[in-house]
């Protein structure tokens, strides 16, 4: 059961736990890692992460 279309986002992660962004996305990839945080590429379905996202304030910064 999937609710909605698949789509590929990128964002940047600034928080302190990366453990809790992966277990969030089970696609998650970690793409860098420098003193800027972590830069994620994950695929969902649907527009529910939008929220989860714009939720996270300014820890997130959504690269695409």
């Amino acid at each position: 059961m999937f609710g909605g279309e698949l789509r590929r986002i990128k964002f940047r992660y600034k928080g302190l736990s990366i453990e809790s962004v992966l277990d969030r996305f089970p696609t998650a990839e970690i793409l860098s890692h420098d003193k800027d945080g972590w830069v994620i590429r994950a695929e969902v379905y649907g527009d529910g992460v939008d929220i989860w996202l714009r939720g996270q304030g300014d820890i997130i910064d959504v690269l695409e």
